[in-house]
């Protein structure tokens, strides 16, 4: 019975995890829209601050999609 709780335990901390994740990424995704619109203007394509913060979204972006895909796969495991 405990091994199954603890078991449980750590199910429920792995979709949580994986549920910031997803969380984290929307937020990002949502900027990057905004970015992208913004961008698109041609009074904002040569800020380069604008640049740099899309470029900045980006790498987190695909940092956060390769952690959300380690957490996937542990959760599998872990209901498994």
């Amino acid at each position: 019975y405990a091994e199954h709780k603890a078991q449980q335990k750590k199910i429920r901390k792995a979709q949580r995890a994986v549920e910031d994740s997803e969380a984290k990424i929307a937020k990002l995704e949502d900027r990057k829209r905004k970015l992208d619109e913004l961008l698109m203007a041609p009074e904002n394509a040569s800020d380069m601050e604008l640049v740099t913060e899309y470029t900045n979204i980006q790498r987190e972006l695909d940092e956060e999609n390769d952690r959300w895909m380690v957490l996937s796969e542990e959760l599998e495991t872990l209901k498994n």
